[in-house]
């Protein structure tokens, strides 16, 4: 697999202390203050992710460029929708863009998780039910370069702290 080199891979997540990311294929939580950041982090950026989680009905997508990792593509792609069959397939495609955002879902997560520059991981003060999980990862592999604690209010049922990691550079 061959990456351009001006392209930076970010993974962008969140996920409870027991690493669930999903439930059902939806999201376990509403957290519309974490929703917000997502949207601020990743406006018109290119996001990379698999079907499901691009047909979940609380899947966020990008209004820029949305590339589509499945076997099965529909015979007509809607409005800024790619599709690849493969991670290779799905960089190739993105090859012209310099910031792509991973979205899941979580072997989507595992398969990309080398190859990521950042990761941009919230995580949910909370131990929650779920049937997908967000891959282990060495914490000596990333620096925490920021943390932004949000606690339970009205709107909010779990607190969380919105995380961005950034890949260690090798020594």
């Amino acid at each position: 697999m061959i990456i351009n080199m001006k392209m930076q891979l970010y993974i962008i997540a969140a996920m409870s202390e027991n690493h669930v990311i999903g439930l059902n294929n939806s999201l376990p939580w509403h957290l519309p203050d974490e929703w917000t950041h997502f949207r601020k982090v990743t406006a018109g950026k290119a996001f990379m992710m698999g079907r499901k989680s691009f047909e979940a009905p609380d899947a966020l997508h990008s209004e820029y460029r949305n590339v589509i990792i499945t076997a099965h593509p529909p015979a007509q792609a809607e409005p800024h929708v790619e599709y690849a069959k493969d991670i290779s397939e799905a960089i190739a495609l993105l090859s012209d863009e310099t910031d792509v955002f991973i979205l899941g879902g979580a072997s989507i997560f595992q398969q990309m998780l080398p190859l990521a520059q950042r990761m941009y991981l919230t995580i949910i003060h909370a131990q929650v039910e779920g049937d997908a999980y967000f891959p282990a990862f060495d914490p000596n592999d990333w620096h925490l370069a920021s943390s932004e604690f949000h606690d339970t209010d009205d709107a909010h049922a779990y607190s969380f702290s919105m995380n961005l990691y950034v890949r260690k550079q090798p020594e």
